[in-house]
């Protein structure tokens, strides 16, 4: 089944890597790609400067795609002038119903800001994938979160999800598939010491290696690795991450809208900030 992809681009220096990503995911997943390039707002009442400024960026951006994919005619390229990336990028995929969005991450936020990053996880109905500046290894991993702390819908659908996205990456782009659930303590309770994470894993470890083998049977994942650990996931998810050298992590991603998503945020949005690799963020937008 062909898909299609949304390549966000900035200039050629901070998403090289991006580019490069995409380009190495279109043939294996069939997919044709639009790869659009931002520009500042400019001043409307000056068209010719307008012009001569979106033409120009337009070229720059073609030679960097023809650096990277050649003649691809699966490949279309734009320049928008817009100082709304995120407003833009949302309408976007609901209009044309992309597969995917891929991003450089720029992870500059602070309390009083919320970036392109955080507003597209919360915003997008599709998955996203948000690099880094590193390429990826001749021998990838692929590192993937379940949760099954509840056992609702919701949760069910998510971890599906997530599994569908594995099994895809890694049988199409050969990734050794690895499956993590961390079992959930609060990490102020880690901190204090009230807890002792090894005990609380030890009691819980055999339910939650049952559960994990169950719900990995409806998938073709029989060669990957699987995991249990616990405590907090924006600190256990990442360790995983480095001890295993991993290229690519993916985890569900239901954002938050309004002052909750503002003050808590999300699982997800809490692991980027400690993440330093590839995210691929699956979206699941039910109620």
């Amino acid at each position: 089944m062909s898909r299609s992809i949304l390549v966000i681009a900035y200039d050629r220096e901070q998403d090289g890597y991006s580019l490069e990503k995409a380009h190495f995911l279109a043939s294996p997943l069939d997919a044709t790609l639009e790869i659009v390039r931002f520009l500042p707002s400019l001043d409307s009442d000056d068209d010719v400067a307008r012009t001569n400024a979106i033409s120009q960026a337009k070229q720059v951006l073609v030679n960097d795609i023809y650096e990277i994919f050649g003649d691809d005619d699966r490949v279309s390229s734009d320049v928008v002038s817009t100082d709304d990336i995120s407003s833009w990028v949302v309408a976007a995929c609901s209009e044309k119903h992309f597969d995917l969005v891929i991003k450089t991450g720029h992870r500059t936020e602070s309390l009083f800001h919320t970036p392109t990053d955080w507003t597209l996880m919360r915003q997008l109905s599709c998955p996203i994938l948000i690099t880094n500046n590193h390429k990826w290894k001749s021998k990838q991993v692929v590192l993937a979160t379940v949760d099954l702390a509840a056992p609702d819908l919701q949760h069910k659908e998510r971890n599906e999800e997530v599994l569908k996205w594995t099994t895809l990456i890694s049988q199409t782009l050969h990734y050794a598939p690895h499956i993590v659930y961390s079992v959930p303590i609060a990490r102020s309770l880690v901190e204090l010491e009230v807890v002792d994470k090894e005990k609380y894993l030890e009691s819980n470890k055999f339910e939650a290696e049952n559960q994990l083998s169950k719900l990995l049977e409806n998938f073709e994942l029989g060669q990957a690795s699987t995991q249990i650990t616990a405590g907090p996931p924006e600190k256990t998810i990442p360790h995983v991450a480095n001890e295993l050298k991993a290229d690519l992590v993916i985890m569900g991603c239901k954002g938050r809208e309004g002052i909750k998503g503002f003050l808590f945020g999300s699982t997800a949005e809490k692991v980027l900030h400690h993440l330093r690799t590839d995210i691929l963020l699956v979206k699941y937008t039910g109620d």
